[in-house]
């Protein structure tokens, strides 16, 4: 059994349209004691029709050889939204062009890899 951590940097981008933000991940992965830095993907942030979780992320491009990259985003979204309480305008005209940003600080997300071989199974 082979686990990753991803350690997440920064989140930023910008209003795309009504009810989606366009963005981008970076963030660095540590496998097996290999830190693989300066990595980064494509998240839409998109308004959701759900009163407890309002918005959701999904991924815009393959992330690689982590299989479970999408609970790493998920848990990443509850953090963001309801851990920081980050709040996000949408479906106003003026926010167009509205830009975010959010800096991680020493934190970390662990992930079940199986991609991987571990020499010890």
């Amino acid at each position: 059994m082979s686990f990753a951590r991803i350690f997440p940097l920064r989140l930023s981008g910008q209003y795309l349209d009504p009810k989606t933000y366009k963005a981008r991940l970076f963030y660095d992965i540590e496998s097996q004691g290999e830190l693989l830095r300066d990595r980064d993907c494509e998240v839409f942030i998109s308004k959701a029709n759900h009163s407890i979780h309002p918005w959701r992320m999904t991924v815009g491009r393959n992330n690689g050889d982590l299989s479970d990259f999408k609970s790493f985003i998920d848990s990443l979204c509850y953090y963001v939204f309801h851990e920081l309480r980050y709040y996000l305008e949408a479906g106003e005209e003026e926010m167009k062009g509205f830009y975010i940003s959010i800096d991680f600080k020493d934190m970390h997300f662990s992930v079940f890899n199986p991609k991987r071989e571990d020499p010890d199974q």
